[in-house]
């Protein structure tokens, strides 16, 4: 996947068929959240590369939603989405400097032209991972897991699908979702399994971006 998204909608219908756009599009949806507030603590947790915030929520609206994640992050990208805006919503928009505003409802085609758009300008694009480093990184960290137990891999597995929708393929290009859920798991023993992938990923230590996730993986 070239990007991490999440989406924020306090519509569950329209959050459902925009993610399903997003994924046609080969974008990775690592959350979806349903007012300001929830924005914010997506935000904090997933780090995604872009963040589709509905402007008018009930209660925790997209204006503070907006407000509290330039407050974390200046650069975050950030797009609104909405059917309609009011001078005042322009006027604090304008303040908060928002990525990009789009309309609803959503044009596929205008919306893969952002995308792209969003790749080559603000390099939001991860560098294409080769097929064969993804896969060796996926097969070291699955025996790591099975010398241990069956039932450990699979705990990790688990863990992994149900925290950031991960599998051990997508292990290479996030470190940290595999890191959090080791630390999770086994506490302060998380770094002797760590050092065990690292000692089986030894030969390859030096070849990015086996290097990255070693790196990653060890902070």
């Amino acid at each position: 996947m070239l990007i991490t998204a999440a989406i924020i909608d306090d519509d569950k219908d329209t959050v459902q068929v925009f993610a399903e756009h997003l994924e046609l599009l080969g974008v990775k949806v690592v959350s979806i959240g349903h007012d300001g507030k929830q924005a914010v603590e997506i935000y904090k947790k997933y780090r995604p590369d872009v963040l589709f915030l509905d402007l008018v929520m009930p209660e925790y609206d997209g204006i503070y939603g907006l407000k509290e994640i330039r407050a974390i992050d200046p650069q975050a990208k950030v797009i609104i989405i909405t059917a309609d805006l009011t001078a005042k919503n322009e006027d604090d928009l304008d303040k908060l400097k928002p990525t990009k505003i789009i309309f609803k409802p959503f044009d596929v085609k205008k919306l893969k032209t952002l995308l792209d758009k969003m790749i080559k300008t603000d390099h939001l694009a991860i560098n294409p991972v080769d097929n064969a480093k993804k896969a060796l990184v996926s097969f070291t960290v699955t025996q790591t897991l099975l010398q241990m137990s069956s039932s450990t891999a699979n705990e990790v597995g688990s863990r992994l699908y149900a925290k950031y929708n991960c599998y051990f393929s997508d292990c290479l290009e996030h470190p940290e979702y595999l890191k959090d859920i080791l630390q999770e798991i086994f506490g302060n023993g998380s770094t002797a399994v760590i050092k065990t992938i690292k000692e089986r990923l030894a030969a390859y230590e030096d070849q990015e971006p086996i290097s990255n996730f070693l790196v990653i993986l060890e902070q």
